[in-house]
């Protein structure tokens, strides 16, 4: 048999294709050849998001892996070995990691895939509601619209009830009775996610009632009882829920006081018990209340303590940390217990002292945030330079004035519930200065701006600033009411903004100030200290104020403004300490 030469190449490639086919071949099937595992997520960066409780199906595509075999391993257990897994994230909030793998006769192929356990949102009811509640006159139509938080996801639902019964379903209600007394009103809203509910009662009457408080020494020291040395006078101020004008007419012991004034200025000249009685009235209301003053049985002298060979300069308890929401409340500090964990006004002001024992800041939020501390003894006052000293951390574009208060513990229970002195300072004269102001605070929704209402009517907020701040709430956590209440005196805002810098500038003002670069602060050593003297004690109305000696210091916020990404201009202190020039 002859063979042409062009043939052998197609007869050699016949041959090889057998030789192939042949190492393929297993009972008479054809196998071929399988190449790698191949995954494919259907999610950008391989990354998964489910809220908190949910559950999460994750389907990839695979490619050569038919007869492969699959595992999904997380935290090196493997919880599934299908194509498909469906889980129910119980786990708290946070990012978790799970690998799955393919293997094959020719190899195996991985994926790392992350799961963004998010927390559920369900409808957040924000009102900001007044501390003693609403209150309308009958037949007045009364305009109510929250802030719902999360109100656009599916399913969102709201209902109004007044006294438990139905009365809207729109996001604003307009309450209007025609008959006094007091109203439950409930607000219920849902969504996917979840529901929620906000409480809180409109008291209704025939004409709007006056109502006297009498204030008390700190939001934390509630009790209004005034204590006073023989010949030192009480000035006693009432606050009053009214904007109208107000007929005063004091009363001592049942006895005409003879004024008419808004602050009755009272001098016992014995010992004992007084009882003063304010009558208050407008065109329309009338009311009286009580407040007692106790002239005790002691001289100034008598109240003096001492100090001993092993007491500190420094200031030993903190007696009430108030602070106003701001940036620095509640956030995590490096190597001390979070201020978010803080359940109650004790922890709070153990949480500041030990800040304190160690120079560490304490942040006062915005305007009328405080901290009372106390010494092992009395501070005297003086011929020296200064009698104590308040450490802060002002810079010379950083200053965030803190208003200093003193007090004596005129009824010798070694707590700061007695009269309050303000240290005059260099704004004290000042027109701008509003020398009886206060400020309300709401509590927010978490991770939002915290609202407040002013004395003069004004509202404003809290800026939260997640990007330098991002715990929930800039509300102190220790606080349980949803609003409170803070008083003091506000001085004008020194802060501006440099458009050719791109900076703040919170400028420090002359003297009298903590957290205030101005010429009483120190240097050297006691670098950051400002100087302060006991006399420059006044009351409240301005008046000096000869006090042998103090006993607890309160060092408040003195101004409300912002300063951009800055944030709130918040009052820092580090330490107290007792002067000495030794």
């Amino acid at each position: 048999m002859k063979y042409s030469i062009y043939s052998l190449p197609v007869f050699s490639a016949i041959i090889a294709f057998a030789i192939i086919c042949s190492a393929c071949n297993k009972d008479d099937v054809i196998e071929l050849s399988v190449g790698m595992p191949e995954i494919i997520l259907d999610c950008d960066n391989n990354t998964y998001s489910v809220k908190s409780g949910n559950t999460l199906t994750i389907t990839p595509s695979f490619k050569n892996c038919e007869n492969a075999e699959i595992s999904w391993v997380m935290d090196g257990n493997i919880v599934c070995s299908g194509t498909q897994w469906t889980h129910t994230w119980m786990l708290p909030e946070g990012s978790y990691f799970v690998t799955v793998t393919a293997k094959n006769a020719v190899g195996s192929s991985s994926a790392d895939i992350r799961i963004n356990v998010v927390r559920l949102t369900p409808p957040d009811i924000y009102i900001p509601v007044p501390v003693s509640g609403f209150s309308t006159i009958t037949g007045q139509p009364l305009s109510i619209t929250p802030t719902i938080y999360h109100s656009d996801l599916d399913g969102f639902d709201i209902s109004w009830f007044v006294n438990d019964s139905l009365v809207g379903k729109l996001p604003a209600y307009t309450f209007c009775e025609s008959s006094p007394g007091t109203y439950n009103i409930r607000i219920e809203a849902e969504n996917i996610d979840g529901t929620a509910q906000k409480t809180f009662c409109i008291s209704v009457y025939d004409s709007m009632p006056l109502h006297i408080e009498f204030p008390t020494p700190s939001y934390c020291f509630d009790a209004t009882t005034r204590y006073t040395f023989p010949n030192r006078p009480v000035l006693i101020r009432p606050i009053i829920n009214t904007a109208a004008p107000v007929d005063y007419s004091w009363q001592i012991n049942g006895t005409d006081a003879n004024c008419s004034d808004p602050i009755l200025r009272f001098m016992p000249a014995a010992p004992g018990e007084y009882t003063i009685t304010l009558c208050a009235s407008t065109a329309d209301a009338y009311a009286s209340a009580d407040v007692t003053v106790v002239c005790v049985d002691a001289s100034e002298d008598s109240r003096m303590r001492i100090p001993s060979a092993s007491s500190s300069l420094f200031s030993n308890k903190t007696f009430d940390y108030t602070p106003a929401p701001g940036q620095f409340i509640g956030e995590s500090l490096l190597g001390d217990k979070s201020a978010a964990m803080i359940s109650s006004p004790e922890e709070a002001c153990t949480w500041a002292q030990n800040r304190l024992d160690n120079h560490k800041y304490v942040s006062l939020g915005a305007f009328g945030g405080y901290i009372v501390v106390g010494f092992d003894h009395s501070i005297p006052a003086s011929n020296l330079t200064y009698d104590f000293l308040i450490q802060g951390n002002p810079s010379d574009t950083g200053n965030e004035p803190g208003i200093v208060w003193v007090m004596q513990d005129v009824n010798g229970n070694g707590l700061p519930d007695d009269e309050w002195y303000q240290l005059k300072g260099s704004e004290y004269d000042n027109p701008s200065t509003s020398h009886f102001f206060s400020v309300t605070y709401f509590r927010p929704a978490p991770f939002n701006h915290v609202e407040w209402l002013d004395s003069n009517g004004s509202w404003g907020k809290i800026s939260y600033l997640p990007q330098y701040h991002n715990q929930e709430s800039y509300y102190p956590a220790w606080i349980n009411a949803d609003a409170y209440t803070l008083y003091g005196s506000l001085i004008r805002s020194a802060n501006s903004f440099d458009s050719n810098t791109g900076f703040w500038n919170n400028k420090p003002y002359p003297w009298g100030y903590a957290d205030n670069s101005g010429n009483d602060a120190l240097s050297g050593d006691f670098l950051g200290y400002n100087g302060f003297k006991i006399s420059n004690a006044i009351d409240i109305s301005g008046a000096p104020v000869k006090l042998a000696y103090i006993d607890f210091i309160k060092v408040q916020t003195a101004v409300m403004a912002e300063s951009g990404a800055l944030g709130e201009i918040s009052t820092e202190v580090l330490s107290f300490c007792q002067y000495s020039e030794q």
